[in-house]
């Protein structure tokens, strides 16, 4: 057995435990963490295949791929692996009991979750894969000639004037437009690419030296875009925004309005606990779809709504894995009759999810405020960078929220910061507002109700803080919902991929899940993806 995968487990069943006692949950249903040797060779081997990308691309995502792979076989000085396996264990508990809720019977089984496929869930990005569609294959691969460019701070970090680190992050073309303005870089942004890379490092860095840090970073947020100085954690905790983020509980949820018991109906366990459920899915990139494509995973109808299909995505690069199981609407909110039917897809909705910038879409009649107005016993969940109530409208991403927190100078050093492996701060927050989201539907078919659910990607990135200070201190955690195994006995785990067939983008492959139900296979076809739709109804196979 690989000692750092046995110590991963018993991180999980630490982190698990701790988990439940934060949020309250005290659930009938047993965890069993699985860890087990054969799922090494199993992940090296998915390294070299389904790899999409041509040329240089291709040993890029290699080596990303590789890199990735190999730290989940590593001691982590921020715990990750063991998070992730806790709060994803936690999402599957809380679905199967509601379904079984929905259902009227008494709880069946467990829950197992295979602690390796957990790490495998916030690497996501680079291990999902397609083939097929030519265009697409062609919108992937210029997404990701402009996404990793001088300014992904997942990757390059500049000294400033006063000798502090500052990372810029961009990932649409407009904020790189914007950051370069404020920098005073002169170069046409189009050409601000992956190709240029040396040229435009050494321009952004002599731009930047020229900064204090913060001037800097406060003059980038001005201006629309996201960067940040890099701080220690006492740092974070000393500043406003850090002391309102900390305050936070893992997510808020309020109760906002009255309305009836809701009656979701029995649950159709063929399709999944959540089967029935309608979500309008306001988010894009990765934190908000994560959970979104939990929500699909587990078998509610998810309808994303989009201003150009999945071929044509800015964003195609970071985006894939979390379109699975969802169902896409094409509406220009600048067209009124468009803006309209998205309206009346809120009034039909279960559950709303945004996590477009805090006042992005009020403009249009579609803020946190209208949506309750429009839909009285809605579930209302948002998921932004900061906190609900200080920089809840600036922009932010998950490796800022690695920057900003001190998670990278934990993971690394003050003078030498890293990131965490794959991107967790978008993958793990998602996780986490599944969970109160799943809280918030248990709610109302026992008392009524409307509720919001408001996560963050920093206090997501705190509880990683947490995590690992319970692992470094205190260990002596009674066990009394979880256990350890060290048998690998579930067929979904044979495989890294599993392919879903004739997407909207073609052939895909996605990482398989981390958790498994007993007594109940795993629904593959939850996962397809359509686009074109007019409204919630399912077209998966």
């Amino acid at each position: 057995m690989n000692n750092k995968m046995y110590e991963k487990g018993i991180q999980a069943q630490v982190c698990y435990e701790d988990l439940l006692d934060k949020l309250g949950e005290d659930p009938k249903t047993k965890v069993i963490f699985n860890v087990n040797d054969d799922s090494e060779k199993l992940l090296k081997k998915a390294c070299v295949t389904h790899n999409p990308f041509p040329g240089l691309l291709k040993v890029v995502l290699f080596s990303l791929r590789r890199k990735a792979v190999k730290k989940l076989y590593e001691e982590e000085k921020v715990l990750q692996t063991g998070p992730a396996a806790a709060i994803l264990a936690l999402d599957a508990v809380l679905a199967k009991e509601f379904g079984e809720m929905r259902n009227g019977e008494a709880n069946k089984g467990a829950v197992t979750c295979d602690v390796t496929f957990a790490g495998l869930q916030v690497i996501r990005l680079y291990m999902s894969a397609y083939r097929g569609n030519k265009q697409f294959v062609k919108s992937r691969y210029d997404s990701a000639i402009r996404v990793d460019n001088a300014l992904n701070g997942s990757f390059y970090k500049y000294e400033t004037k006063d000798n502090r680190k500052f990372s810029a992050h961009v990932y649409y073309e407009s904020q790189k437009r914007k950051i370069m303005n404020t920098l005073g870089i002169k170069k046409d942004p189009d050409k601000f690419v992956f190709g240029s890379l040396p040229s435009d490092k050494r321009l952004t860095a002599k731009a930047i030296s020229k900064w204090d840090a913060l001037e800097l970073e406060d003059a980038t947020f001005a201006d629309g875009a996201c960067g940040c100085m890099l701080r220690d954690r006492s740092e974070w905790e000393e500043m406003e925004v850090g002391k309102a983020v900390c305050d936070m509980p893992l997510y808020r949820l309020k109760k906002v309005a009255d309305s009836p018991v809701k009656d979701f109906g029995k649950a159709d366990m063929n399709k999944g606990p959540l089967s029935g459920i309608k979500v309008l899915d306001l988010t894009h990139i990765i934190a908000g779809p994560a959970c979104t494509r939990l929500l699909a995973e587990q078998g509610a109808d998810v309808l994303m709504i989009r201003r150009g299909d999945y071929l044509h995505q800015e964003q195609a690069m970071l985006e894939l894995d979390g379109w699975a199981g969802k169902n896409s609407i094409q509406l220009d909110f600048n067209i009124d009759a468009e803006l309209a039917r998205a309206k009346e897809l809120v009034k039909e909705a279960d559950i709303v999810i945004c996590s477009y910038q805090n006042g992005a879409l009020d403009k249009f009649g579609l803020g946190e405020e209208d949506i309750l107005k429009m839909n009285p016993s809605v579930i209302f969940g948002s998921l932004v960078c900061f906190s609900d109530s200080v920089w809840q409208t600036r922009p932010g991403w998950a490796p800022c929220a690695e920057d900003i927190t001190g998670l990278s100078v934990r993971n690394g050093s003050i003078d030498e910061p890293v990131n965490l492996n794959g991107v967790p701060l978008d993958y793990i927050p998602g996780m986490i507002l599944f969970a109160g989201v799943m809280k918030a539907l248990k709610l109302q078919a026992k008392k009524g109700g409307s509720y919001t659910v408001h996560g963050s990607l920093t206090r997501g990135g705190y509880w990683l803080h947490e995590c690992t200070d319970v692992w470094e201190n205190d260990k002596d955690v009674e066990y009394k919902h979880s256990r350890l195994s060290t048998v690998h006995s579930k067929k979904i785990w044979k495989d890294v991929y599993h392919k879903v067939e004739d997407t909207a983008v073609g052939d895909v492959y996605f990482p398989a899940p981390a958790t498994y139900f007993d007594n109940m296979d795993y629904i593959f076809s939850n996962m397809h993806f359509t686009d074109g739709n007019d409204d919630y109804q399912s077209n998966k196979q």
